[in-house]
């Protein structure tokens, strides 16, 4: 394969001045039937030669090379642990990052990867270079701000979506669209219910534009914390109450967590790190309070880390976020990443039914009927809204 040289390699640089030489008879002219020279010109002669196998990726060499998974990445360096245990820090070689240059990120925690020795030139230190990063058996990532891929975690098995009934307030939305995250990302979601020893409170939700001629304006809606538990469990998926302050529920967190890699993610300040420290104290995760003027946590956790946990199994600690921007989700896709929606789609009347003021939608007169919750399809209509807007941008 042939790849670009690093963009201080594109110009070739000029032999000599020969024009100064000659106006300073500083060197006798050679007459240039005498000489003969072969000069690589155009695109062509800008690129060096990758030997690839047929992912093209870089062919393994098992001799210089050792492997490892990406327990933490900070800028240019990525923690790599090895199958011995030991620890490195490593660089990305160059050419892997062109190959993967369509990614904001090519090395991100959880990856797989083959890399070399380079202690030797650092007194001893360990330090490597990563050569290959091995396919990914899944991924979690989200749109960057120049509608990139930014591969969050990979490798991982589960998502735990964490929220918090209160402090700050639960955000129905926000875990809709980590349940769509995991549908694509073939992750198996578990929804954990944080802080539950606080006073429940009533959730409202603005989650959309209606469907139909009677529902023209935008609706608003409110929920209670049992009713939002109910409809999602309801939905098949696993829902757990918990609370690190109390300790309430962390037996059945530890149980779900057991044996798998597990992605927890959720807004800042709804409790991760607190329940990591809860099920292991020993790592002592760093943890603040949430303010008491905007009810918005602070960002502790600056980077995802892979984290081992005593009992079995890995927990990947991810920065807390406002905002998920999904990615690689086209609009005619995103009904399958609903799962109530998937048994009524193939009665809808058109074939590129969209479920928003079709004739004939079976998925409308699902929701009408109280088959399918009117907050979970306003959910479903917000994200159109927001990819359309995208897509005219």
């Amino acid at each position: 394969m042939r790849v670009d040289f690093r963009q201080n390699r594109q110009q070739r640089r000029r032999s000599a001045d020969w024009t100064s030489r000659y106006q300073t008879d500083q060197d006798n002219l050679v007459d240039e039937r005498l000489t003969e020279s072969v000069r690589a010109k155009g695109e062509l002669s800008r690129k060096r030669t990758v030997i690839v196998d047929e992912d093209a990726a870089p062919v393994i060499d098992k001799t210089l090379w050792q492997r490892g998974v990406v327990i933490a990445v900070h800028g240019l360096v990525c923690r790599v642990d090895d199958e011995a245990g030991g620890h490195w820090d490593c660089t990305v070689r160059r050419v892997l990052r062109t190959l993967l240059i369509d990614q904001r990120a090519s090395v991100t925690v959880g990856d797989r990867v083959w890399f070399s020795d380079h202690s030797k030139m650092h007194d001893g230190e360990t330090v490597g270079v990563i050569e290959r990063v091995d396919e990914r058996t899944t991924v979690l990532s989200r749109r960057d701000r120049r509608k990139r891929e930014h591969a969050i975690v990979a490798n991982a098995d589960q998502l735990l979506i964490v929220t918090s009934i209160a402090q700050p307030a639960l955000k129905p939305h926000l875990v809709d669209r980590y349940l769509v995250a995991a549908a694509r990302g073939d992750l198996r979601p578990v929804i954990c219910f944080n802080k539950c020893d606080l006073e429940p409170e009533v959730v409202e939700f603005e989650p959309g534009r209606a469907s139909s001629a009677e529902r023209e304006d935008e609706h608003r809606g409110a929920a209670s914390i049992d009713d939002l538990f109910e409809e999602f469990r309801a939905l098949g998926y696993t829902c757990l109450r918990t609370s690190a302050t109390e300790r309430i529920g962390l037996d059945e967190l530890r149980r779900e967590l057991t044996g798998h890699m597990t992605v927890l993610s959720g807004q800042s300040g709804v409790g991760k790190s607190s329940l990591i420290n809860a099920l292991q104290p020993g790592l002592e995760l760093k943890v603040e309070e949430v303010s008491s003027d905007t009810e918005k946590g602070r960002h502790v956790t600056s980077h995802a880390r892979l984290l081992g946990l005593d009992f079995g199994g890995w927990v990947v600690d991810t920065p807390g976020i406002r905002q998920f921007d999904l990615w690689s989700v086209e609009p005619g896709e995103l009904e399958a990443c609903f799962t109530e929606f998937v048994p009524h789609i193939r009665n809808c009347h058109f074939n590129d039914c969209h479920h928003r003021q079709e004739k004939g939608c079976a998925v409308i007169a699902a929701v009408e009927a109280g088959r399918i919750s009117e907050r979970r399809y306003y959910s479903y209509l917000k994200m159109l809204e927001e990819m359309a807007r995208e897509q005219r941008k």
